[in-house]
């Protein structure tokens, strides 16, 4: 082989050798490059996702404040309703008023459960039956006392007794919602 041929040879095996090690590289370099976009793209999704999960749990505790709230307040205006329906039992609007008074706060009740979570649910249903037990043992107690009815006295301690059961189940209701806003999760988002 003479001299130019070698030259010749060598120059097209060289060049081979740049276009193999340029699309060697430019292959390499592609599929790092498409190895980095895709775990940018997860890191991403994960993000966006634990972000959402996390505006999600926080509206949730927000709603439940809110509706655990409005029975908190309702609660109280019946129990005021109640101490202005004591002092005067014969008053048929005041009467009138604290059933109403306690029906909102059966209503609240309801709205609560749609928040949960069940330690919450349950003593919301509780509240609620207690509630509307001592509604009806009041109403009947101011009715007879209207009517001047003999054996108020028994009638006064069962009221009395579903009060302090409403009560009771006031007090219950509380410590779920308690434990429910104070922990980092509560028990769940729903």
């Amino acid at each position: 082989m003479d001299e130019g041929n070698a030259a010749l040879y060598a120059a097209i095996i060289g060049f081979a050798a740049a276009l193999i090690g340029a699309a060697v590289g430019g292959w390499a370099s592609w599929r790092a490059a498409k190895h980095s976009a895709d775990a940018a793209v997860r890191a991403t999704v994960e993000q966006v996702t634990g972000q959402a999960a996390n505006e999600l749990a926080q509206w949730i505790r927000q709603e439940r404040r809110k509706v655990y709230g409005e029975v908190i307040a309702a609660y109280a205006q019946m129990g005021h309703a109640l101490i202005r329906l004591s002092a005067a039992p014969t008053d048929g609007e005041l009467e009138a008023a604290y059933q109403v008074e306690a029906d909102k706060v059966r209503v609240a009740a309801h709205t609560v459960r749609l928040l949960g979570p069940d330690s919450v649910n349950a003593a919301a249903w509780v509240l609620i039956e207690s509630t509307h037990e001592a509604r009806n043992a009041i109403r009947e107690w101011a009715r007879q006392v209207a009517r001047g009815s003999s054996g108020l006295r028994e009638m006064e301690e069962a009221a009395e007794e579903t009060q302090h059961a409403m009560g009771a189940s006031y007090t219950a209701f509380l410590a779920a919602c308690r434990e429910v806003l104070l922990t980092s999760q509560g028990e769940g988002s729903a």
